[in-house]
């Protein structure tokens, strides 16, 4: 079987070099009508010469990804349609999270993300009216396990991860499919931060086959899938969960109980493989855990004495459980939201039990002026727990704009803002603790929340990142998938479910990740439901690694697609970019005429 592209249009963005001019070139020579998008126009006139001169048909688009509808406008104008976008444009503003500017948060967040929402955005009726499309997102190792100075970027990068999930979710019914690759290419953007030599080995030639092959209808189905691959090694990720622990839901649920049992929490013993936020029977162990005797306590117990924590988004629900738990257990807490009446609710609530509050009124991504607090009232901060959040549900279909960015900068910016204000505090003490809010959204994806599971998924990457540039300092970071009843959860839960998750049943694992006996789990996440905790990993197949002799074909894809996405015993577990890169550059070595040492 050829893979032929005749009849088809492929939108690329970011296609004046690098892997954007590679897949350009292949789908061309295949057929296809390309929109070379990118913002150097002498650039992507060349790629779209280069193309014409060989009897291809390619047109150049320089409209800014943020603009998708300019984007996807010259493919239908010059070619009547469009079925296939890849979103590929991306930049780099690399810093140490210390000294990050806002502007650099912004602008990566704004290429990356909102790029690949307005281009996706702008295709999608299309796609939906003529029953197929195909999205490819373009993530990175840094997304997806956190990288030095990159805490943008790989925030960025995670959440079009999240992204895709949600939208092979929505599309599977109208023929759409999306899927996430983290390739390792050389490209003008690489060539700031990798060596020439290792480069010179990384042709995006070796990485476009794949793209073809998963974009062609007769393709293999990758729909939601998540790939990592480069210098014709190829292999798919995907989250493995620990069966996790199960605590008594009474007085007894503390932080010290859950010390007591972290090594169950974190047990792969008994791994699952979850695809979606249902597969876990929530109500199943919520009644298990009615019906265990009192949990047992550590020694010592857990405590915050003259420790500050910060909670946003605490004037109700899962925010204000964690104030009340932390105050009892001598803490002193800072009550942020933007309901002054819910905020000024929580600290006289703290301080008639005889405990220390405050609040910061304000929204979290004023998070200088919550930090300001925490100074001015106690004169430090130890603690932060972002949670604030906000929904704005809606089909991808019907989306705007405006919803898309309210949830990514409450949840996303928001996030970024205190952890940012901390950063410098936590530095300077040599000690930090944060607990960053993500869901199973983000993890899963989910129908109706293309933006909800964006900025959790991006809450991952971010995570990760300050747990790799905050280990020197003893700053831990973590990312808690939390399900409990709340205001935002009773939009979409029915009133039983709210009813009897309640938000107390999560906050004795935040407490205990948040403290200082936690010395060593970090960038992690965790689960949390009903009195259930339990720990969510990546693990990457095997996969398959193509001759480094020349680049491989869309067809060679196909026939070796059961190696690469089979999931046996040599499936591994891996934690940096660094270990990610390890096959890939064995493969270097490929010569085909024996078995790869992979």
């Amino acid at each position: 079987m050829s893979l032929s592209f005749k009849g088809h249009t492929v939108v690329v963005t970011g296609a004046g070099g690098g892997l954007g001019k590679a897949y350009s070139l292949a789908f061309a020579r295949r057929g296809a009508n390309v929109v070379v998008n990118d913002f150097n126009a002498a650039a992507a006139q060349k790629v779209v010469d280069e193309i014409t001169s060989a009897g291809g048909k390619a047109v150049v688009n320089t409209s800014s990804v943020t603009d998708g509808e300019a984007v996807i406008k010259t493919a239908v104008d010059n070619f009547g349609t469009v079925t296939i976008l890849i979103n590929n444009a991306g930049i780099l503003r690399d810093k140490s999270f210390k000294s990050m500017s806002d502007k650099e948060w912004d602008q990566i967040i704004e290429v990356h993300l909102h790029g690949a929402f307005a281009c996706t955005k702008a295709a999608w009726p299309i796609f939906r009216k003529q029953k197929f499309g195909r999205v490819i997102n373009t993530a990175s190792a840094a997304g997806i396990y956190g990288n030095f100075g990159q805490a943008n970027y790989s925030a960025a990068k995670m959440g079009l991860i999240g992204f895709t999930k949600t939208l092979a979710r929505e599309g599977a019914k109208y023929g759409i499919k999306s899927t996430a690759i983290a390739p390792f290419a050389a490209s003008p953007m690489t060539e700031t931060i990798m060596p020439p030599e290792m480069l010179k080995q990384m042709s995006p030639e070796y990485v476009a086959p794949f793209v073809l092959a998963l974009c062609h209808p007769e393709g293999p189905d990758a729909n939601g899938k998540l790939f990592e691959l480069g210098a014709g090694f190829v292999a798919e990720v995907r989250w493995e969960r620990s069966e996790g622990a199960i605590f008594k839901t009474d007085a007894s649920f503390t932080p010290s109980a859950v010390k007591q049992r972290w090594s169950e929490v974190t047990d792969f013993s008994k791994p699952y493989y979850p695809q979606s936020l249902t597969d876990v029977d929530s109500v199943g162990k919520l009644e298990a855990a009615k019906k265990l005797p009192s949990n047992p306590q550590a020694t010592p117990e857990v405590r915050f004495d003259g420790q500050t924590v910060i909670i946003t988004g605490a004037g109700a629900g899962l925010g204000r459980a964690y104030a009340l738990m932390y105050s009892k257990l001598g803490a002193n807490v800072v009550i942020n939201d933007v309901s002054e009446k819910g905020a000024n609710a929580v600290v006289e609530e703290i301080t008639k039990a005889g405990g220390k509050a405050a609040a910061a009124v304000c929204s979290a991504e004023d998070g200088e002026k919550i930090v300001s607090v925490a100074l001015e009232k106690f004169g430090g901060v130890h603690v932060l727990i972002a949670n604030a959040g906000i929904l704005r549900d809606k089909s991808f279909q019907s989306m705007t704009k405006a919803e898309w960015d309210a949830v990514i900068a409450v949840h996303l910016r928001g996030t970024y803002k205190c952890c940012k204000a901390v950063w410098p505090h936590f530095q300077k003490q040599k000690y930090g603790r944060i607990v960053n809010t993500c869901s199973q959204v983000g993890i899963y994806g989910n129908f109706g929340q293309a933006n909800y599971s964006t900025a959790k998924a991006a809450i991952i990457g971010l995570t990760k990142s300050l747990a790799i540039e905050g280990k020197k300092y003893g700053i831990i970071a973590n990312v808690i998938a939390p399900s409990a009843g709340t205001a935002m959860t009773s939009t979409i839960w029915p009133q039983e479910m709210v009813d009897a998750f309640k938000p107390d049943f999560v906050a004795p694992v935040v407490g205990y990740l948040t403290s200082k006996d936690n010395t060593e789990t970090t960038g992690a996440i965790f689960e949390i439901s009903g009195g259930w905790a339990a720990q969510t990993r990546w693990q990457r197949t095997h996969g398959h690694g193509f001759p480094h002799t020349g680049p491989f074909t869309p067809e060679d894809v196909v026939a070796k697609w059961k190696e690469i996405t089979t999931f046996d015993e040599r499936a591994r577990h891996l934690v940096s970019s660094g270990e990610s890169m390890e096959q890939v550059m064995e493969n270097f070595n490929n010569t085909g005429n024996v078995k790869a040492k992979l």
